[in-house]
């Protein structure tokens, strides 16, 4: 690229931005395809682009005209990624964003502001600030509480059985795990985000510290199966020192109960942390709200902007009750967040990250831009799409529905007549992977109580219920296809 490298304030370098801006306009547009197309992924299978991308020279030794890099990268990188637009890309809780959202993510960039300390972000620092205290605020935590943006709910997972751990072991942790630490255990549904036991590991206190607690045939944590397992602990001398719920499980959409799991987190004496990673966008919904009763009386709760709350990625919040227990996160630094420097807010006090976007920047404007009604029907939209295409899979009989929709995901299987239980999982696998190969249709894959499952999670507002119908339809024909040509 030639002229100004840099925003330097000058009008060459605004200009350069705008025609910068307008090349990558230019070939986004041609990336997208054809309104109205499907071709939610690319067809060329994964040894093709790993030929595509091993042609890339990404550091040549001289600048190349930023019009043909940006070509190139069309026909090259974005003309073969999924495109979360298309309504049959509906795998995984993977939306598209809003368009001011998008759009900010250039000031964002262009501003470059660091949210560790108010030195390097002074504005920004109380814009996430307020941002978190409104979203506590939405979810119904009391006032005094706090928060923090992360990279993602695996990041804010971690960030609160941190909190969890500390609160057990009475402060920071300063010279490791106390004696007892080995009895510890965070008690969390079957269900639950494989970033628990990945955040048990990290802390120290190993991945055998969960223990997954039984769920009902509705994919909730079974409250009864909780009880037995308190009582199991106190007789083998466990500590049991978190309760995690989950508000919205990655493979069915369950809602734990929350009110339930408080109370006994309440009993034990254990922190109660909510993964409502989904869940969260709920609460901006009136008529939703009461599927998460009882998130309001969480310790922490994650709650992920880039999923139903059309963010890009990332975008997560860790929020908590008391503002008071992201003190054991503080670790001063003399050239940062400096002890005598009370009379400013440095957000590396409350984050495991040094270096951090302000990413509240863009939540902000899109959030503003749209409103909290125009979001709430879109959640109510998506919701409401889930639980018709339940009943959809129950009406056809070659489909299996495996779990009922609870928010945004759907849980079957293809079940046709006449096919054997050993030859159904191989059936489901095939279709799923004959879908994707082909382009056609991003479906997800996964195991539900022992048994292969295929799962449509709804993140993308513009699908409709015609779109669903037809997908359901592809399924089901993938799997007669399978079956002609293996007979």
């Amino acid at each position: 690229m030639t002229g100004p490298l840099f925003l330097d304030g000058s009008p060459a370098a605004h200009d350069a931005l705008r025609a910068a801006v307008a090349e990558v306009l230019t070939v986004l547009a041609s990336a997208d395809g054809p309104p109205g197309e499907h071709r939610p992924f690319p067809s060329a299978g994964p040894a093709r682009l790993r030929e595509i991308a091993d042609a890339i020279e990404p550091l040549p030794d001289e600048a190349e005209p930023l019009g043909e890099v940006l070509a190139d990268v069309g026909r090259t990188v974005l003309a073969h990624g999924a495109r979360v637009t298309d309504p049959w890309c509906a795998a995984h809780l993977h939306p598209p964003t809003l368009l001011t959202a998008a759009a900010t993510e250039l000031a964002i960039a262009a501003t470059n502001q660091s949210m560790d300390s108010y030195d390097q972000a002074p504005m920004a620092t109380y814009v996430e600030d307020r941002l978190v205290g409104r979203l506590n605020a939405l979810i119904g935590l009391p006032e005094g509480g706090s928060g923090v943006l992360t990279s993602g709910g695996t990041a804010s997972n971690l960030l609160g059985l941190l909190l969890a751990r500390d609160h057990a072991a009475g402060g920071a942790n300063l010279s490791g795990l106390p004696p007892g630490a080995a009895r510890w255990r965070i008690l969390a549904s079957a269900g639950a985000h494989v970033s628990v036991r990945q955040a048990a590991a990290v802390l120290g206190l190993g991945r055998d510290a969960v223990v997954a607690v039984t769920t009902d045939d509705d994919g909730r944590m079974d409250v009864a199966a909780l009880d037995r397992t308190l009582a199991q602990l106190a007789q083998t001398g466990g500590v049991p020192i978190a309760v995690v719920g989950t508000a919205g499980t990655t493979d069915t959409g369950a809602i734990d109960p929350l009110t339930a799991l408080a109370d006994r987190a309440a009993a034990a004496g254990a922190w109660f942390h909510v993964d409502a990673a989904v869940g969260s966008a709920l609460v901006l919904s009136d008529r939703l709200r009461p599927l998460v009763a009882g998130l309001e009386r969480a310790d922490s709760i994650t709650a992920d902007l880039h999923k139903l709350w059309w963010q890009p990625i990332g975008a997560s919040a860790l929020l908590v009750r008391d503002a008071d227990a992201l003190g054991s996160v503080r670790e001063p630094a003399d050239y940062l967040n400096r002890t005598e420097d009370d009379d400013v807010l440095n957000l590396v006090d409350r984050s495991l990250d040094t270096s951090r976007r302000f990413d509240a920047l863009k939540i902000l404007v899109s959030l503003r831009a749209t409103g909290r009604r125009r979001l709430a029907g879109l959640v109510e939209h998506l919701v409401d799409l889930a639980a018709k295409a339940g009943e959809a899979v129950r009406r056809r009989p070659d489909l299996e529905l495996l779990a009922p929709p609870q928010t945004v995901t759907v849980l079957f299987r293809c079940r046709p007549d006449g096919v054997d239980a050993d030859r159904l999982d191989a059936l489901n696998v095939d279709v799923q992977r004959r879908l994707l190969a082909s382009g056609r249709a991003v479906v997800g894959r996964t195991r539900y109580r022992g048994r292969v499952a295929l799962k449509l999670t709804f993140t993308n507002p513009l699908t409709s219920h015609d779109d669903v119908a037809a997908l359901l339809v592809a399924v089901g024909a993938e799997a007669s296809a399978g079956l002609e040509e293996a007979a």
